[in-house]
């Protein structure tokens, strides 16, 4: 009964938006790429950012400590293997790197009958614009996303300008949209389920090796279907955190809100996603449109993220501002102007290289990130229904429950155990 009443409570809760629910101030600006704080460090305009992002990632382990063992850092390098690999310094917003580069070619290898990485000559006439997103959407499926959602492509959420300090073919190293292939009119946006178990070992390598195959996961199916469109005859690229932001496009496609973490948020799987988009100049579609579901007002009221933060990174105010409120020179590296919750992303970098990974805990606290169980959805159907008092009650049992503990254990222990695990399909 509670699962029939959860699933009709579903479309009672989900609110339609014609645009991005936050709102966005008049003097708004999209951001430029070197202003982040990854082309801060890598543009050399802050040498102690760039010291500490060469050293992130550093072979580093101690035995006797769960979570950062040797086994433990193994297993976050193979988790972030693919993305480093083929997607270069992406995952820190440098542009047109490997699987996410910017070519299309009209021709595959002729060494290799199996490469079909170039845009074909005959464009597919769908039926219809639903039959187009359908068809994009299985495809997506196919490849490994677990949320797909089409939006136009918008501007405000696109960098400004590109920097790529490690850029060899003569070019400018800070350069703009002319020198992108085509004008992209619609943006596809995938977000990828993280592992559960690994996300609850979060501050760990454990925790950190959950988003880096995530990481992964996007740049494998990001292409994928930007070579799908080539062969419909569109063009496409591929991207993950270079091209734009990722949350606000999220967003506009109808797969989540922004949480107090400046995470998305979904509905299926809370913050424990990733995100990577595909550009293209195919815009015979149907768009989605942003939906919401009660994450905002949660976040105003339950803070547990911020508890949990262990750089304190996180703001404790009670309502959503359109600039950042922590009163450092550096809030510009947060880009003002939209109102939500801003982190202090210095606070947060410095102790990814402190901790010499990903952390992840405040999607590990987020009371949004639960397995995919049906009591769980019936909660957050209530609590997005009956607001109030019932998001305290919410992240109040989400505690006496254990939900969301960091530091814990007990959890890299559950990650590693072979307890009702079965490998051999039998």
């Amino acid at each position: 009964m509670a699962e029939k009443t959860a699933k009709a409570t579903k479309n009672a809760l989900i609110r339609t938006h014609s645009s991005v629910p936050n709102k966005i101030r008049a003097d708004y600006k999209p951001m430029h790429q070197k202003d982040n704080l990854f082309g801060q460090a890598l543009s050399m305009k802050r040498p102690d950012w760039a010291k500490q992002f060469m050293q992130f990632g550093r072979e580093l382990h101690d035995n006797d400590k769960p979570g950062y063992t040797q086994a433990d850092q193994a297993l976050e390098a193979g988790g972030h293997a693919l993305n480093a690999t083929g997607t270069g310094l992406s995952s820190g917003c440098i542009p047109n790197q490997g699987l996410y580069g910017w070519e299309q070619k009209t021709t595959g290898n002729p060494h290799n009958p199996l490469d079909h990485n170039y845009v074909s000559k005959e464009k597919y006439e769908f039926k219809s614009k639903q039959q187009a997103a359908d068809y994009i959407k299985r495809a997506a499926r196919l490849f490994g996303a677990d949320l797909i959602g089409i939006t136009p492509r918008d501007e405000r959420w696109d960098f400004a300008s590109f920097l790529n300090p490690h850029r060899h073919d003569g070019g400018e190293k800070i350069f703009g949209w002319e020198e992108f292939p085509f004008k992209p009119k619609s943006v596809i946006v995938m977000a990828f389920e993280m592992d559960y178990e690994g996300v609850a070992a979060a501050p760990s390598y454990i925790g950190s090796a959950a988003p880096g195959e995530g990481y992964s996961q996007m740049a494998k199916t990001a292409f994928q279907l930007s070579v799908f469109l080539k062969q419909m005859g569109f063009q496409a690229v591929a991207a993950g955190n270079d091209l734009g932001l990722s949350v606000p496009y999220a967003v506009a496609a109808g797969l989540g809100e922004v949480g107090r973490n400046g995470c998305l948020v979904s509905y299926k799987y809370g913050p424990r996603v990733r995100i990577a988009k595909v550009y293209t100049d195919f815009d015979f579609t149907e768009y989605d449109k942003p939906q919401a579901f009660g994450v905002a007002e949660f976040c105003d009221r339950c803070k547990r993220c911020a508890d949990a933060c262990p750089s304190k990174a996180i703001s404790f105010a009670d309502k959503p501002t359109f600039e950042p409120d922590y009163g450092t020179p550096d809030t510009w590296v947060n880009n003002p102007g939209v109102q939500k919750y801003y982190s202090n992303s210095e606070k947060c970098f410095e102790f990814w290289c402190e901790s010499n990974n990903d952390c992840t805990s405040c999607i590990t606290s987020c009371p949004y990130n639960k397995p995919d169980f049906w009591h769980h959805e019936l909660v957050d159907s209530i609590s997005a229904l009956m607001p109030g008092p019932v998001h305290n009650f919410m992240r109040e049992m989400d505690i006496v429950f254990g939900y969301g503990d960091t530091y814990d254990e007990k959890a890299v222990e559950k990650f590693w155990s072979s307890k009702d695990r079965e490998y051999l399909g039998r």
